[in-house]
């Protein structure tokens, strides 16, 4: 288990690093892109066509990878008060099913999401001109995401015990 927490460990870092700092990028365009629709739509009385569409492609992206950051490191919403009432086996039980469902899901996500992208690529989205495909794309990446962030919740709770 050692040999491959020091080997996951720089991959974590580097996957994850890359993820913070594109979310931090896709958050600041956000912020620009929608503070320039509200000028232009109240002082301007001219809003660009192109802004709504563009600041949902960005929030989209940064909401689905920002939701594997919160799950590599398990800080997500989730219920406890039940914790308190349970045995240690039931909360192991529990959390292994939680995290069967995880990955149940991030299947769907990358399987469905990649027939979701192959059926919208001739769509595009209007005043932006960018194919849906590529909002859909967030879909398989953060499934492909999400199981390497359950790699990591996985080495660091085993190092811990």
């Amino acid at each position: 288990m050692k040999n491959f927490k020091q080997f996951w460990d720089p991959i974590d870092k580097v996957v994850f690093g890359i993820v913070k700092h594109i979310c931090v990028l896709l958050l600041a365009a956000l912020v620009v892109i929608v503070f320039y629709i509200f000028v232009g739509r109240y002082f301007l009385h001219n809003s660009p066509a192109w802004g709504e569409p563009i600041s949902l492609f960005l929030l989209t992206w940064m909401s689905i990878l920002g939701s594997a950051l919160v799950l590599r490191t398990d800080e997500h919403l989730k219920v406890t008060m039940f914790d308190e009432r349970m045995k240690k086996g039931q909360i192991l039980a529990t959390d292994v099913l939680a995290t069967i469902c995880v990955i149940v899901f991030a299947v769907f996500m990358i399987v469905y999401g990649s027939q979701l992208m192959q059926q919208a690529r001739s769509n595009t989205m209007a005043g932006a001109n960018i194919p849906y495909a590529w909002m859909y794309l967030s879909l398989p990446v953060a499934g492909v995401l999400y199981i390497l962030a359950l790699i990591t919740q996985w080495t660091r709770r085993n190092s811990e015990q």
